[in-house]
């Protein structure tokens, strides 16, 4: 005899939920970036459908993912390296400002690369699989 008050759907894993989490705060920041500087890229605003594929746990979603953080580890790897090559050159010109507040680059390069091995993390692991696989 089955309960009838049992949940028989799967729950969500932790890291899906910080996952989803992340990415709705890049969407925001995203649309945002949109709307405030006109600026319309794969970076920002491909966490859109990432976000629908995880939410509606979409067959396509594991490669969407896979991709989007194949794309940003390729900016993150191009940034950097363009960043160690112009510190080489002029050390004091390589700076990022943002309205007006002078941004410390290797906490920021730290935050973006701990972002990165999340998304890595979660994409690769079994519970993901698991979890976009039964409905």
């Amino acid at each position: 005899m089955t309960n009838m008050n049992q949940n028989t759907a799967p729950r969500m894993p932790i890291r899906v939920m910080l996952l989803i989490s992340l990415y709705v705060v890049l969407t925001l920041i995203a649309i945002w970036r949109a709307i405030t500087f006109q600026a319309f890229d794969l970076l920002t605003l491909g966490v859109i459908p990432m976000l629908i594929g995880i939410v509606q746990r979409a067959a396509w979603t594991k490669i969407l993912l896979l991709s989007y953080v194949s794309l940003q580890t390729l900016g993150l790897a191009a940034m950097t390296t363009t960043a160690v090559i112009a510190y080489q050159i002029t050390p004091d010109d390589v700076k990022l400002v943002f309205q007006g507040y002078n941004i410390p680059l290797i906490p920021l390069w730290l935050l973006l690369l701990s972002l990165v091995v999340f998304q890595w993390w979660v994409g690769l692991s079994n519970v993901t699989r698991d979890y976009l696989i039964k409905k």
